[in-house]
């Protein structure tokens, strides 16, 4: 049975996941970063994937965005939810090949748009395809204003945007004149577009932590990479986030996203002590309807479990392997074999 290690994994990820993982569908244990822990290809893809959903769930909400701009970018006016529209991000370019952007919200009353990109690696193309995405912006922009047959058109403004989450050191040029074939007699002629850097290297925890959002909140769990510091600034999180909405948010992230960092066990109390915070401040009905998804999530996690052993037993694993990569005892295992044998 071939695998790789959590070292492997990490090697992976800072090598802007151009390492080739060899190994096929094996076993898969949800890990406490430590080094003999086991991952699967498969695993690891649905990791990322929602990995990269979790930054456009997160600003997909108007509030979140909202204190993003407000407090991450330098605006010369604070904007308010009100004004905010969120934008499609599916649309076809002129070589009719289809793109997607993470996040588009546009301005009710003005013609500006927000443009935010989220990068957990590096993107050498980055600055051409925010060129791309504001072009494609402000034709839209045209069609959907019927402005383009209009002598004295007016283009809208784009404001680009990209999270970096990743390990390594951005170093792509943030201005595409940069990026361009330097020349002194066509200085004119290049493009000077720049997108904002939102790195989470240039942040402090307590810098982060002071912004009380939900959004801050998760920029400190990327920059965490040692176990008991992301418990401490999780525990932290908990006691400054006060939303029940956000505190659900923070919830489902811990479910999917830091359960296969921190392991089962941490994950469930970190929930208990969301769930407790979370009831003081809910309606009686609130708090019935969550304790109520709380125990689908968990009977989820068990099928998930019984699955993994199934497919195990029948590919002939022993019962000791089965026990070290699910983390569950012999009597447990026991109890999972008999409901499997009598369905």
């Amino acid at each position: 049975m071939k695998f790789i290690t959590y070292q492997q994994y990490i090697e992976y990820l800072k090598n802007n996941k151009n390492m080739k993982l060899k190994e096929r569908d094996v076993a898969y244990k949800i890990p406490n970063l430590e080094k003999n822990q086991i991952y699967n290809q498969k695993r690891i893809k649905e990791i990322d994937k929602k990995h990269d959903k979790m930054f456009r769930n997160i600003l997909s909400r108007k509030k979140e965005m909202v204190n993003f701009l407000n407090e991450f970018l330098a605006l010369k006016e604070k904007i308010k939810p009100e004004r905010l529209t969120q934008c499609h991000t599916d649309f076809i370019t002129k070589q009719y090949k289809e793109k997607h952007s993470d996040i588009i919200y546009k301005l009710k009353d003005k013609a500006v748009y927000f443009l935010v990109e989220h990068q957990s690696t590096i993107d050498q193309d980055m600055p051409l395809r925010i060129w791309e995405y504001v072009g494609e912006i402000m034709r839209k922009e045209s069609i959907v204003q019927k402005t383009y047959l209009r002598k004295d058109k007016i283009y809208p403004v784009v404001v680009p945007i990209v999270i970096y989450t990743g390990f390594q050191k951005w170093t792509v040029k943030t201005n595409f004149a940069q990026s361009q074939y330097q020349s002194k007699n066509y200085k004119d002629y290049e493009i000077e577009l720049e997108y904002n850097l939102i790195a989470i290297q240039d942040y402090m925890l307590e810098e982060l932590l002071e912004k009380r959002t939900l959004f801050g909140s998760i920029m400190i769990i990327e920059k965490c990479t040692e176990t008991e510091v992301l418990n401490q600034q999780i525990n932290k999180i908990i006691e400054v986030i006060d939303d029940p909405k956000d505190l659900e948010a923070l919830a489902e992230i811990i479910s999917n996203i830091i359960v296969f960092r921190i392991g089962q066990e941490k994950a469930n109390e970190i929930l208990e002590k969301i769930k407790r915070k979370g009831e003081l401040g809910m309606s009686p009905v609130t708090k019935m309807l969550l304790d109520l998804e709380y125990k689908n999530w968990k009977k989820g996690v068990k099928e998930g479990i019984t699955k993994t052993i199934k497919n195990m037993l029948q590919s002939g694993e022993t019962e000791e392997k089965i026990m070290k990569y699910t983390e569950i005892s012999k009597e447990e295992l026991e109890q999972i074999k008999g409901k499997l044998m009598s369905m």
